[in-house]
């Protein structure tokens, strides 16, 4: 059963309002998520108010152990909108998306206030580190690749003459039956957001981020947009539950390889697998943290590290790794 908390609305009744607020002078969005009055249930975004009324399972929030995977049900064009539960434990949350190489994407991944719409791939060749768009911390990205586009007029033009995509509907999950249903909703989306330049043709490989959590119930809210319609059994988007990362001893950061190659091994990283397929073993293209629950990123620089903790480094020789924006750059033998 949902908490009943006082909030302040705009209107006579929730169904009238255009937005749910935490003070009288109505001057403070209340925090995303869902809002009922006991007849009428809508999801509030805390920068943009309220969204239609939708009907339940989807004002409950999925659990992250229900491993729920974001897949178009049609073969059309649509959003994949959907609440997940993360649970009571402190951690990291995986969040991975595949199929990009075949068809462009949008995500806008909020947790907490924030948004985490940056992505690191395992096999992008023209993308060395992080791989967002423009405005990555205040909207949906969208992201694509050489060739992935070709047959999407969606794309580039949207459908309708102001350049957007009208009538695209939108998806909500039920746990229930563990299948996405149409909502009868849909809404207007911009693909404008979007990365400059695409992923090179066929690398766009598993994008994957890290959201941090703290201990105690929160939920995850993602929606997944596929504006050019699935292709095979992609694009796809799968979340994971908290979990506490790995850790490897490093050296203290210092501006170039041969430097850090001289420092001594007594600090901790913590890997977030984004090429990895060693747990516990470093490679380039991962995230790297300095907290076992992905809040920090390490600093830009280089460090040193045994090479039993470094992919391509002799288990009995010591390495260093480059770190740029939080993801892996290069791994090299002292």
């Amino acid at each position: 059963m949902a908490d009943l908390i006082d909030f302040y609305i705009n209107a006579d009744t929730l169904a009238n309002a255009t937005a749910v607020f935490t003070d009288a002078e109505m001057t403070a969005l209340a925090p995303s998520g869902y809002y009922s009055d006991g007849t009428t249930t809508r999801y509030q975004s805390n920068i943009t108010g309220l969204g239609p009324s939708v009907d339940c399972p989807q004002c409950e929030a999925t659990p992250c152990d229900e491993d729920i995977i974001f897949a178009l049900p049609e073969a059309a064009a649509g959003r994949l909108q959907a609440s997940i539960a993360t649970g009571l434990n402190a951690g990291a949350i995986k969040v991975e998306i595949n199929g990009v190489s075949n068809r462009p994407i949008g995500v806008d991944i909020a947790f907490g206030g924030l948004r985490y719409n940056r992505f690191s791939s395992n096999l992008a060749t023209n993308y060395t580190n992080v791989i967002e768009a423009s405005n990555a911390s205040f909207q949906a990205g969208y992201f694509w690749a050489t060739g992935g586009v070709a047959y999407c007029s969606n794309w580039d033009n949207g459908n309708q003459p102001d350049g957007n995509i009208h009538d695209f509907t939108i998806y909500y999950y039920n746990p229930t039956l563990g299948s996405w249903y149409n909502s009868g909703y849909s809404t207007i989306i911009s693909t404008t957001n979007r990365l400059t330049t695409g992923i090179s043709q066929y690398t766009a490989g598993k994008l994957i981020t890290y959201v941090p959590k703290n201990a105690g119930p929160q939920s995850l809210e993602i929606k997944f947009d596929v504006p050019c319609g699935p292709s095979g059994s992609g694009p796809t988007l799968s979340v994971g539950c908290p979990t506490t990362l790995q850790s490897i001893s490093t050296s203290a950061v210092h501006s170039s390889h041969s430097s850090a190659c001289g420092l001594s091994i007594s600090g901790a990283a913590y890997i977030g697998p984004v090429a990895s397929t060693t747990p516990g073993v470093l490679a380039v293209k991962d995230w790297v943290f300095s907290d076992s629950n992905a809040f920090n990123k390490f600093p830009d620089g280089f460090y040193k590290a045994s090479g039993a903790d470094l992919e391509g480094v002799s288990p009995t020789a010591e390495g260093t790794f480059e770190i740029v924006n939080g993801i892996v750059t290069q791994i090299q033998t002292c």
